[in-house]
């Protein structure tokens, strides 16, 4: 996600609230979390989940934020998390890459 206001970016308190806010919403199960700040910037949060897990990197310097979740609930899961997650970042764009993790299928 790019176009984001650096505010946000740099609020790390509010960017970890936000997205456990969305995953609370989308029904996932929170067991775990951890952080870091980078000096002089940039923040990683990483949230394990019993359905797997979901991290961010922020990249203030571009006002951009790497957002990725992984699911074992099913094809296309996650997508609220994602969409309530966008809504608080109001990003300008975004490159969306969503792929299917096939575990014993052929």
């Amino acid at each position: 996600m790019h176009g984001i206001d650096c505010g946000i970016l740099n609020d790390h308190k509010k960017l970890e609230e936000a997205l456990l806010w969305a995953l609370n919403k989308d029904r996932f199960t929170i067991l775990e979390k951890a952080s870091h700040v980078f000096n002089p910037k940039g923040f990683t949060l990483m949230v394990l989940l019993a359905e797997s897990h979901v991290s961010i990197h922020t990249y203030p310097e571009h006002n951009s934020i790497y957002f990725g979740l992984y699911s074992c609930r099913g094809e296309g899961d996650g997508k609220t998390t994602y969409e309530i997650f966008k809504d608080v970042l109001k990003p300008v764009s975004v490159d969306f890459i969503q792929r299917p993790i096939l575990v014993g299928k052929e």
